[in-house]
């Protein structure tokens, strides 16, 4: 069931983005994308403590059977949206081929392939620093596992705040520049895990807040724009594909990095896991900040 539940994950996170497109237009890709984002924000802060109360009222089998019910609403209200998509002719090449000129596309679209490097350099970097984030913060700072939840929860809260915040600068005409100082911004809210590992442990707190603060507040800002650019120069037809491309190649850099802060951590120790981490994730800014994106002035259109 795990296998199943995870492969269809995978294939309706594909699905979403490559969607958006068709069901909102691309004359509103940010707004669409913003409130999708804000959305899984809302669900994610709240999700667990409806779960908590569910399986204390109804006890976990029944909460668990709540759940499973919930995606079949899920599918009901999707298979309900009334929209003509443009169903691309069928392909009678190798699957291979299919995903070798999706990963193509995405190298040679230049806006594509600094937002696609961006998020790749900041995936393996971030998996570097968390494989041992929770380990070196509760069991050598002394962080209690509740005061590390609030870290998570106002990282949530924030991205509320970036979601919004950022679409009246997106209007004036300062995409560019708002993609290149949330670039900029996320990899300095993650910068705040190795100055509280270096700080002294009464202050750990509190700079691990300040900087997830940041950190989701950024994050959203890049998220909703990147996912808008990507979409609107994206052919149709390369919509799924591109995302493929995308998820495998996160999904890797996420394997490549967790394995290379685990043998660090053991190897030199956790605090160094977290420096090697947080130095890689600070390079992942610049393919967003040296490229043609920071000149951009809003959503470019599809050629």
């Amino acid at each position: 069931m795990t296998f199943v539940a995870g492969v269809a994950a995978t294939v309706q996170g594909i699905a979403l983005p490559a969607m958006v497109p068709t069901v909102a237009g691309r004359d509103r890709l940010i707004e669409a994308n913003t409130r999708i984002q804000s959305s899984l924000t809302v669900a994610n802060l709240v999700g667990p403590g409806l779960a908590g109360a569910a399986v204390q009222a109804l006890t976990a089998p029944i909460a668990i059977a709540f759940d499973a019910a919930s995606f079949v609403v899920g599918a009901l209200s999707a298979a309900w949206t009334r929209v003509v998509e443009t169903v691309p002719p069928p392909s009678h090449r190798h699957p291979t081929a299919d995903a070798v000129e999706g990963l193509g596309w995405l190298w040679h679209q230049p806006l594509v392939r600094s937002i696609t490097l961006t998020i790749l350099i900041n995936n393996g970097g971030s998996n570097v620093t968390f494989a041992v984030f929770v380990l070196y913060f509760v069991t050598q700072v002394g962080v209690t596992p509740a005061q590390l939840g609030i870290v998570f929860a106002v990282s949530g809260l924030a991205s509320l705040a970036g979601a919004q915040l950022g679409r009246p600068l997106v209007r004036r005409g300062w995409l560019g520049p708002v993609m290149a100082v949330g670039a900029a911004l996320v990899v300095l809210g993650q910068s705040g895990s190795l100055v509280a590992a270096y700080a002294p442990p009464a202050w750990a707190f509190a700079v691990l807040l300040a900087s997830s603060a940041l950190l989701g507040f950024a994050l959203m800002i890049y998220n909703i724009n990147q996912q808008s650019i990507r979409q609107a120069v994206t052919p149709d037809r390369l919509l799924g594909r591109v995302q493929s491309g995308i998820v495998v190649l996160v999904a890797a850099a996420q394997v490549v990095g967790s394995l290379l802060g685990g043998v660090i951590g053991q190897t030199y120790g956790l605090r160094a896991a977290i420096a090697v981490g947080v130095a890689i994730t600070v390079t992942s800014a610049l393919p967003t900040i040296f490229s043609p994106i920071r000149t951009l002035r809003a959503v470019p259109v599809s050629t």
